[in-house]
């Protein structure tokens, strides 16, 4: 992989009055820090999963996202990086390469962009749709949305191993639920927060129960991993992409406190959630917590007027 990667992230103390007045010690894991844009949750979803790239001798990548995907700013970087051809199944036929700053800087860097429907996105993890897009676009290593698959998940458990404490809390913001169920396999004490992003997100409990049985847990281990699984579904702002003035007041406040940049998508709805749930009890008084940083914040470009800070 590129050497611009920064691997351990750092694992900082959060100074914030908040966590004072509740006697709450915070950490957060810096990987926003990894690398410029192939930050975050998204290098460690896709780094094992390079590796079989290089292993298979595939002709390129091909891989899927919606219109402000982290994952596929990512996947476009590393394929521009180690010069691998890419190709974005990106959903949403109305979109084009100059929609927003993701779907550009992806283009830019040289990601083939194939804009379809939603019926035909829904489609994206059944069998006979990667063997048409093989058939298509030749021998590709097929990678799921966000990298949630089995590489992606055992990735994501590195993030547990760089840690030399034990906290009583992780949390981080989930949209396939790839990087918590990395999380879960590699911890075996304490709790897991997964904050999803989308309304009604209950329906990644499943997801990561899912992809915890594509990591080869059985069942019984599955079992015990999600009693370990706190969902927070109360913050999601609307959906996928979804804000208001009060998550970007909160977005800018935290970073006039703390100096911490976070992006409207995924951190700042975590760390609202953090938040939220430390003045309600919920975390108890003398907890520690590891927030997770999953980058994503090239995302703010299309509300730079909206915040007090620059990427």
């Amino acid at each position: 992989m590129s050497t611009k990667i920064k691997i351990p992230s750092r694992l900082e103390v959060v100074d914030y009055e908040l966590f004072v007045d509740y006697n709450i010690n915070v950490y957060i894991k810096r990987d926003d820090q990894i690398h410029p844009e192939i930050s975050g949750n998204k290098w460690r979803k896709l780094n094992l999963n390079i590796e079989k790239y290089k292993e298979r001798l595939y002709g390129g990548i091909l891989t899927f996202g919606g219109a402000y995907s982290n994952h596929i700013h990512a996947t476009a970087a590393i394929g521009r990086d180690l010069q691998i051809p890419t190709i974005g199944i990106i959903r949403g036929e109305e979109l084009t390469s100059e929609s927003n700053a993701t779907l550009k800087a992806a283009a830019g860097a040289g990601m083939q962009l194939v804009f379809v429907n939603r019926e035909e996105y829904s489609w994206r993890y059944e069998r006979d749709y990667k063997e048409l897009l093989r058939n298509k676009f030749g021998n590709v290593l097929v990678i799921e949305e966000g990298g949630a698959n089995y590489l992606g998940v055992i990735g994501c458990t590195a993030i547990v191993s760089e840690i030399e404490m034990k906290p009583d809390y992780f949390i981080l913001p989930a949209g396939t639920g790839t990087t918590t169920a990395g999380i879960l396999m590699g911890i075996d004490q304490g709790k897991v927060i997964s904050v999803p992003v989308f309304k009604k997100g209950d329906f990644i409990r499943d997801e990561i129960a899912e992809l915890l049985t594509y990591s080869g847990l059985g069942e019984e281990e599955i079992a015990e991993k999600m009693t370990l699984l706190e969902l927070e579904t109360n913050c999601s702002f609307g959906g996928y992409g979804k804000f208001n003035q009060t998550l970007i007041d909160f977005i800018n406040h935290i970073y006039a406190e703390t100096g911490l940049k976070l992006d409207q998508i995924y951190t700042g709805k975590m760390f609202y959630a953090l938040c939220e749930r430390i003045k309600s009890g919920d975390i108890p008084s003398g907890s520690t917590v590891v927030a997770i940083h999953t980058g994503g914040l090239q995302g703010t470009s299309s509300i730079g007027d909206k915040l007090d800070f620059s990427v």
